[in-house]
């Protein structure tokens, strides 16, 4: 038989940090820079969206003149 699932914490308490008023500009900037730095990992580059934009108008150009 197996055993019982060990009990764990509400995730929401996994991290907590008490953080005095003063600092909580501090807080909200340093969340917002990472925030930034996961947005950029999975953004899709500029050059990437333009260039496969360009290669379904231009295939779409092509298959309407085959088919004229």
């Amino acid at each position: 038989m197996c055993g019982t699932a060990p009990i764990t914490d509400d995730p929401a308490h996994a991290f907590e940090v008490v953080v005095e008023e003063q600092h909580w500009n501090h807080v909200y900037r340093a969340i917002e820079y990472i925030k930034a730095g996961q947005r950029e990992k999975t953004m899709t580059d500029p050059t990437d969206s333009i260039d496969s934009a360009l290669d379904d108008f231009w295939s779409q150009e092509t298959s309407t003149e085959l088919e004229e």
